[in-house]
């Protein structure tokens, strides 16, 4: 039987002894007041060697390619004024 693995989304990205480890994360109950998103539960952690990490990106920017092209997606222009990046892995600092 094969397994499937459901996420709402990729909460971390750190880069540790060559191994690339991404936080998997669900958004769980309620909204607290005061705020638009769920909160967030980190529920599992991807780990993959970088090769295998690059490989799995640029599968994904073709895919996201083709979706364009496709008209599924469309890309917004950056924002002017971005909000400041929060604290993340000191790696990539």
């Amino acid at each position: 039987m094969k397994e499937y693995l459901y996420t709402d989304g990729v909460d971390n990205i750190t880069l540790a002894g060559g191994m690339v480890r991404l936080n998997l994360f669900h958004y769980d109950g309620s909204p607290i007041e005061g705020q638009q998103e769920l909160p967030r539960v980190v529920n599992q952690q991807m780990v993959l060697p970088l090769a295998a990490f690059m490989r799995a990106f640029e599968s994904m920017q073709r895919f996201v390619e083709e979706l364009e092209k496709s008209g599924v997606v469309h890309r917004t222009a950056p924002d002017p004024n971005p909000a400041p990046a929060r604290a993340g892995s000191p790696n990539f600092e």
